[in-house]
């Protein structure tokens, strides 16, 4: 059911143009919103506010789509909260854009396309002209990571309730980045852990669709070190990935690193793809 889920909602995702309401952030939005203004949860401590906010959204998909129902509407209702996790048009159109004002040469506007992306993570924004391809590439593979590859592994694991949960916490940190540093905190290390695993299996998966030599050595050393950052070792290791060849022409064109980058990415989806059906047939995902 798990795959049947995953190559349902991928397809139709390909397809059509999700307008806001299909998109899970903006009722998280809302959500964390009414949140704020529950005095039942303000009395709370910060770190039990915290799991307040980020457990009764998956609570309730839980009840819902695997307690209240069974079979076939179980299987809609799972499929339906993953196509509401599942990418982001704002995403999309901005690499477009970005593509876009690389092809007229304006430098300019690919460093605004690229702070457009948002900040919330260790990866900085290049204010070289010559980094800007770079810079975006890697903000790019991350929010690629959290939109997709992320969202795939922990509804593979848990059902749509893991997704649920890695998107609210997500959508957390991203509300506090910038307007609350107690929170961003908190919510920064609660990221860091559950980023870890999925990161290193997707840098892992990126490695092998990838140049398999040159970014085995980058992922082993990182799988080692706990501490580092999700952003550095999926960039790093997509770095070293990169099967391409560039030459002195496509370095003076910032877009060839984000298209080289996004090719990687959507074989390593594939692969996660294959991987989970192989996973399937052999029992060990229902």
């Amino acid at each position: 059911m798990v795959l049947m889920s995953l190559l349902l909602v991928l397809s139709i995702e390909r397809a059509i143009r999700k307008q806001p309401a299909w998109h899970v952030e903006s009722h998280l939005s809302n959500y964390l919103n009414w949140t704020q203004g529950q005095s039942w949860i303000a009395r709370q401590t910060m770190p039990l506010q915290l799991v307040l906010q980020i457990a009764l959204p998956v609570i309730v998909v839980f009840l819902v789509s695997q307690w209240l129902f069974s079979g076939f509407i179980s299987f809609i209702l799972q499929s339906l909260i993953l196509f509401l996790c599942l990418g982001s048009e704002p995403l999309r159109k901005t690499y477009r854009s970005f593509l876009q004002a690389a092809e007229r040469g304006d430098l300019e506007a690919c460093h605004l396309y690229t702070r457009e992306l948002g900040h919330c993570t260790n990866l900085e924004v290049a204010d070289e002209p010559a980094e800007q391809g770079k810079s975006f590439g890697q903000h790019l593979l991350w929010l690629n990571y959290q939109q997709y590859a992320a969202v795939i592994l922990f509804f593979t694991a848990f059902g749509a309730a893991g997704a649920m949960a890695y998107v609210t916490s997500r959508e957390c940190y991203r509300l506090w980045c910038e307007t609350d540093a107690k929170r961003k905190e908190s919510m920064a290390k609660w990221m860091h852990i559950l980023d870890w695993l999925p990161v290193r299996i997707t840098a892992f998966g990126l490695l092998l669709v990838g140049h398999f030599s040159r970014a085995l050595p980058v992922w082993l050393t990182y799988l080692t070190n706990p501490g580092i950052a999700g952003e550095k070792v999926l960039t790093e290791v997509a770095a070293q990935a990169e099967d391409v060849d560039f030459t002195t022409t496509q370095q003076n064109d910032p877009a060839c690193e984000p298209k080289a980058l996004v090719t990687l990415a959507k074989r390593n989806i594939m692969l996660l793809l294959a991987v989970i059906a192989l996973l399937t047939l052999l029992g060990f995902v229902d």
